[in-house]
């Protein structure tokens, strides 16, 4: 196995983003709405508790404004911290794309790491829906030669334009300029040819 520090040395980083912003914390943002409504409505909800607790008082004794204060506030505060974890989560997802392979990268506690050589592609797919067209992002799905070897880039960024740079490397399309401390100035040969270079030596 190579050493990952000299791997991470002898790569170039062509694109680094995460998912699109709108497009991943969509219902982040409907939790915020959520929460603004029960803010606006905050006073209403508790007189109208307090109307009920005094037609209600003469026959049985219920702390009715109390509980539905409370219930409210903590409803308030699972979703704003149900959207910072949304927000941390969205912070904790990057996309890279090197010279040589593709990179996700996700978690918070447990942090996710999956990457996939360039000569081991073997098909692309790319799924938009509306509004994902909408807000120019979609969904990546990178195949390997295994049949479990796959990696979702989910809610990328202009895809259409990923995946053109994606087949512009597998082809040899892109040239890549080197590290200083390198021999060889620049890369001209397609992964595919790289790879096979690599077998005829071993």
């Amino acid at each position: 196995m190579k050493n990952t520090k000299e791997i991470r040395t002898r790569e170039n980083i062509i694109l680094q983003t995460r998912p699109r912003f709108f497009m991943y914390l969509k219902s982040a943002i409907i939790k915020f709405i959520v929460i603004l409504i029960i803010i606006c409505l905050f006073r209403l909800i508790v007189t109208t508790t307090a109307t009920i607790q005094e037609y209600l008082v003469s026959i049985v004794q219920i702390p009715l404004v109390e509980g539905v204060t409370l219930f409210l506030l903590l409803i308030i505060l699972i979703l704003f911290l149900w959207i910072i974890w949304d927000l941390l989560s969205w912070r904790s997802i990057s996309y890279k794309l090197t010279d040589q392979r593709i990179i996700t990268k996700s978690g918070i506690l447990r942090k996710n790491r999956n990457s996939i050589h360039y000569d081991k592609i073997q098909d692309i797919r790319v799924s938009q829906s509306l509004t994902e067209r909408i807000t120019s992002s979609g969904d990546i799905e990178v195949f390997g030669g295994h049949e479990h070897a796959r990696i979702f880039l989910n809610d990328v960024p202009r895809p259409k334009e990923v995946e053109k740079m994606i087949n512009s490397i597998i082809e040899g399309e892109m040239v890549f300029k080197k590290r200083e401390h390198q021999s060889k100035p620049k890369i001209k040969n397609s992964a595919v040819e790289r790879h096979n270079e690599k077998f005829r030596r071993e």
